[in-house]
């Protein structure tokens, strides 16, 4: 069986030769461990050594840039023998003024931001928004896809499609909103208060990841991936009655579009989120990844109440993969195996890795997880 079978019969809820492997986002300072490369010199998910190359004046040539992004992420996954590749968006343009502030900090094109694992904060987004312009500027925006998005997709699938399972990121329903945390502020008194703007701002933004999925789709992507954060360690950001006015909608459309296309849906979320999993699975997904150990997300509970219905994609502890022993990761392993069973689970990381830099473990991880689900 090769990785693509494996992590479809997963989708489909059967028992695959072994269980597969994923890891949603392997940050530089892994990569280049495992590429045998200087953490500068990496150019997947790298987005300061993108800036680093402006600052420095170095001439870049973008179609070179997306060449070396596809090259790497191919030879990391192979090397690490991973069944399923989350590929990123393409570089598309060059900003014309970057300049690093601090660690972590640029000022790109006179607005700030911070990058965390493998998210950019803007610093300077407005503290106050108005629902009545964001209502306008919803409706008289247009919406354009910028193609250039889908180089490394079309570069990566060209090789691997139908060898290795390709998923590509598109969600309009929570993560416009979650990855502005002011305007997640604002959203949360909305609606109650001004329901029209939240109806407003989800609706644009599943339109956009609507059309971006679908050219994801045709590129060579297997499944799209919703990258929500539908909740925090606390809890859910919506009650499960807010979440099925607004948000399930919007969730029930991606999922309607994306696998009439012949796509796989993959909702990515990190948080406490039981109490909407229901909904979630109600909604048509097909697979749920994250499983936040952190936010107290347990998998055999999950698998008990969800595992005959939706493929089910973690939860190795990432504090294990970062501080633990090898046995710390070995036992861990084993519990997920054990917790998540042969059919219908994909094993990764309980959110991510973004912010490790464990190597030795988390390749440790993979390779006792080929080993321990063939046995």
């Amino acid at each position: 069986m090769n990785s693509w079978e494996r992590v479809v019969k997963a989708m489909q809820l059967s028992a695959p030769d072994r269980v597969p492997i994923y890891e949603m986002h392997i940050p530089p300072k892994i990569s280049s461990v495992i590429l045998n490369k200087n953490v500068n010199e990496i150019m997947y998910a790298n987005a300061e050594a993108f800036y680093n190359l402006i600052v420095s004046k170095a001439e870049i040539n973008l179609d070179k840039l997306n060449a070396q992004v596809a090259e790497e992420q191919l030879t990391l996954y192979k090397k690490l023998g991973l069944d399923w590749i989350r590929v990123g968006g393409a570089y598309t343009g060059i900003p014309k003024n970057v300049k690093k502030l601090e660690d972590n900090v640029w000022q790109i094109n006179g607005g700030r931001y911070k990058w965390t694992g493998d998210t950019a904060w803007f610093l300077d987004e407005p503290k106050e928004y108005d629902p009545d312009e964001v209502i306008r500027a919803c409706k008289k925006s247009s919406i354009r896809v910028n193609t250039g998005v889908f180089d490394v997709l079309k570069r990566i699938s060209k090789k691997v499609k139908g060898e290795v399972f390709l998923s590509f990121d598109a969600d309009g329903t929570w993560g416009p909103i979650v990855s502005n945390p002011n305007l997640l502020k604002h959203v949360l008194v909305w609606v109650y208060r001004r329901p029209d703007a939240v109806e407003a701002l989800i609706n644009y933004h599943t339109e956009i990841a609507i059309e971006y999925g679908r050219y994801a789709i045709d590129e060579g992507a297997d499944a799209i991936q919703l990258c929500v954060d539908y909740g925090n360690k606390n809890g859910p950001w919506l009650s499960p009655p807010m979440f099925r006015r607004f948000v399930k909608p919007a969730l029930e459309r991606h999922v309607n579009e994306f696998r009439r296309k012949g796509a796989f849906v993959v909702v990515h979320s990190d948080g406490y989120i039981m109490p909407l999993l229901g909904d979630m699975v109600d909604a048509g997904i097909n697979a749920y990844q994250g499983i936040d150990v952190i936010a107290g997300m347990n998998l055999k509970e999950v698998k008990e109440k969800y595992g005959d219905r939706i493929c089910l994609v973690g939860n190795v502890d990432p504090r294990v993969i970062e501080y633990g022993t090898k046995s710390d990761v070995e036992r861990e392993v084993e519990r997920c195996l054990r917790e998540g069973g042969k059919e219908g689970y994909i094993l990764s990381a309980s959110a991510n890795i973004s912010i490790n830099t464990n190597a030795e473990n988390f390749m440790h991880m993979v390779e006792y997880a080929k080993k321990m689900s063939y046995a």
